[in-house]
């Protein structure tokens, strides 16, 4: 009777899939793609190592191969898709092509601003300030990312208005930065309500770059 349980829990568990073929690259992704799944379908809590294998069909030891922890795990995924969304965000940036540091910040701006309509993002960006809130590691990484944000928009600010100090430039950043999040929570709530957008993107941009140029 006990083999006979143990047969039928191997007959229900989904089949592992065969990634020998695969690039450690592209095993990676898949690892991350699972994990990703699992932060926006289910939370932080949600998240195990275990989980992860199971959602990429893959052995345990296949991925604590790539990844050694939880925590590892959770900070490759949230800067896989951060740095998708930043280079999405940058890339528009070069091919505007604008020289005039004012037309610079307003785009900026723009695509900051429309990066708070990315869904995806918006929720892990929910699960990290959610994980930071008990995970050192996660303020950790947190901090890091705004760090860099407010520096890049800030020295945008700087060159659109030169005689404007550079730590006021920083201090308007940070506000930029909290009216976008902001934004974002709010319009999550809206999606998930089902309700209207209360606040378009171009009233948001417009509303910051009277911030920034006040």
């Amino acid at each position: 009777m006990m083999w006979q349980k143990i047969l039928q829990v191997e007959k229900k568990r989904a089949p592992y899939r065969d990634t020998k073929r695969l690039k450690a690259v592209e095993r990676r992704a898949l690892i991350l793609r699972a994990a990703q799944s699992i932060l926006l379908d289910e939370g932080f809590a949600a998240l195990t190592m275990r989980n992860t294998a199971e959602a990429a069909e893959i052995r345990i030891a296949t991925l604590q191969y790539y990844f050694v922890s939880r925590e590892e795990l959770f900070e490759a995924a949230f800067k896989d898709i951060a740095k998708k969304a930043w280079t999405k965000v940058m890339s528009r940036l070069d091919q505007a092509n604008e020289s005039d540091p004012q037309s610079r910040l307003c785009f900026f701006v723009r695509a900051m601003c429309e990066s708070s309509r990315n869904e995806s993002l918006v929720g892990f960006f929910i699960e990290l300030w959610a994980a930071a809130r008990v995970h050192q590691y996660a303020a950790d990484i947190m901090a890091i990312y705004y760090k860099d944000v407010v520096a890049i928009l800030g020295k945008l600010i700087h060159e659109a208005r030169p005689e404007v100090g550079r730590q006021r430039c920083r201090q308007l950043a940070t506000l930029a930065i909290s009216f976008i999040e902001g934004h974002s929570l709010f319009n999550q709530m809206d999606q998930f309500a089902k309700r209207k957008t209360s606040l378009s993107i171009s009233t948001l941009e417009k509303t910051i770059m009277v911030l920034l140029n006040h």
